[in-house]
């Protein structure tokens, strides 16, 4: 009986070890992966990238004033990730089900990275501690902490203010000329498609884009 114990208790302690491995392991990958001057890094986009043109099969809708009116909080999930393949995919769409969004990501512990596509643009959102740091086209864009996004570079300026409160169920974004739209409390969301968007005002091409960041960086999963 004490041999069998032993050997049980080998056993346990082997399959600790290794599972504790591969958590290393895949975190340290994850993390060379993470890091934009590392080949890994330009390995997973062109991956990404290879998931969102498998996925392109729809036209997706313009990024206009008339899509943000429509645009859903939620995004669809079309692939979680798994053991084997750690590739999470989905959609933001409009209330009608038109895709407006795709995007591919992989997350690594708290941190993640997402590649989007539009009808025009591609954007990249890579989650680092509690800042989300987003490309466009392969060009530093913004910088997203604490509900503020900010512009990327020496120069940095306010691009718009999301002020978060848990008891609101719209959440005011404030942006050049004061609060501009709303964005939809996921938590306290009454319909079962929920609009995303409220706008207060009418806004430039460039507020359209900012609106639509602070939008997805919500609703990326995490």
């Amino acid at each position: 009986m004490a041999a069998l114990f032993r050997l049980l208790f080998a056993t346990l302690l082997g399959g600790l070890f290794i599972t504790g491995l591969f958590y290393f392991v895949g975190n340290a990958l994850g993390g060379i992966a993470f890091n934009p001057e590392s080949k890994a890094w330009k390995a997973l986009l062109t991956k990404l990238r290879d998931r969102i043109r498998l996925r392109s099969t729809n036209p997706l809708m313009p990024c206009d004033t008339e899509m943000l009116t429509h645009l859903s909080l939620k995004p669809k999930i079309l692939k979680k990730a798994g053991w084997r393949d750690n590739t999470i995919e989905g959609v933001f769409s409009t209330i009608y089900q038109e895709p407006v969004l795709l995007f591919a990501g992989q997350k690594n512990g708290n941190n993640f990275i997402f590649l989007a596509k539009t009808i025009d643009k591609e954007f990249i959102f890579r989650q680092k501690g509690k800042e989300v740091e987003i490309w466009q086209d392969g060009k530093p864009y913004a910088v997203f902490i604490n509900g503020t996004l900010l512009s990327s570079g020496k120069q940095s300026q306010m691009l718009a203010k999301l002020e978060f409160d848990p008891e609101l169920r719209q959440w005011p974004v404030l942006l050049d000329h004061g609060e501009a739209a709303t964005i939809t409390n996921a938590e306290r969301a009454v319909s079962p498609i929920p609009r995303a968007v409220m706008l207060l005002r009418n806004l430039t091409t460039e507020e359209e884009q900012v609106l639509l960041l602070l939008t997805v960086v919500q609703g990326l999963p995490r």
